[in-house]
């Protein structure tokens, strides 16, 4: 794998480094990778050099700060790629605006719905009337992604590296923990978005094992401004990372 040149690290108010960070500090410095840290203000200012190869580490707004500087952008967010769709085993669809779901909701309908137009705009949640108080806010504008409700009993994340599942984790919110997916899906959805030839060279994907026992697909996400969930070794977040910083970026060396 192509090694970066050096890292930067969001910090926090207080001068920290949460969770992700602090697993990527410690790669870097065992790798004699030199880290930089900075706050999301210092990069949105540019006052932070952004050489050839160098890896950001941090929030979205933090990463779109740093990705800009190096003459490139977030790419389109898709949660659901065209061709898992098999492994969602709900309805999922895109409306062009909240007001379209709002008149879906004043209908009578009821449905997870979610932001489509950026990276986690809002968290997703189950809307069952139009005025409930988690649109507060929100532009009636934003397109959205909607699916028909299901039930989760566990919940899970893939993490992904040149097309390789590196480990599969609980996720924190997860429920229950004993009720483990089928690795085989998970490895086959994988394989299936390979077989695409437009997979990122970094992604986490997430699953979940329904009360009627299959294991279906959540949604998938970029690999940067990831969660690490619980165990996750650090070298497996810096090769998600990594690779799909640099394929970003369009960095060799």
């Amino acid at each position: 794998m192509t090694s970066p040149t050096s890292i930067l690290l969001q910090i926090t108010g207080s001068g920290k480094l949460g969770r992700e960070e602090a697993m990527m500090a410690d790669v870097a410095t065992q790798r004699g990778i030199p880290v930089v840290r900075a706050s999301e203000k210092q990069v949105e200012r540019a006052k932070i050099a952004m050489p050839p190869g160098m890896v950001a580490v941090g929030s979205v707004p933090f990463i779109k700060h740093a990705i800009r500087q190096m003459g490139s952008s977030l790419p389109e967010h898709t949660p659901y790629p065209k061709a898992l769709e098999s492994l969602l085993f709900r309805s999922v669809k895109k409306l062009s605006s909240i007001r379209d779901a709002k008149l879906m909701l004043d209908d009578g309908k009821r449905f997870f719905i979610k932001p489509a137009d950026g990276w986690k705009r809002f968290t997703g949640f189950v809307a069952e009337f139009s005025h409930d108080y988690r649109f507060n806010g929100m532009s009636n504008s934003k397109p959205v992604w909607v699916s028909d409700p299901v039930n989760f009993v566990s919940e899970w994340r893939a993490y992904v590296a040149k097309d390789v599942v590196r480990e599969v984790k609980f996720a924190d919110h997860g429920g229950d923990r004993t009720v483990v997916p089928d690795l085989s899906v998970i490895e086959g959805a994988v394989n299936m978005l390979a077989a695409t030839g437009s997979a990122p060279s970094g992604y986490v994907i997430d699953f979940g094992v329904l009360n009627t026992g299959e294991t279906a697909l959540i949604e998938m996400n970029d690999g940067f401004s990831f969660g690490a969930y619980d165990g996750l070794l650090p070298e497996t977040y810096w090769d998600v990372t990594v690779n799909r910083w640099l394929q970003l970026t369009n960095y060799t060396n």
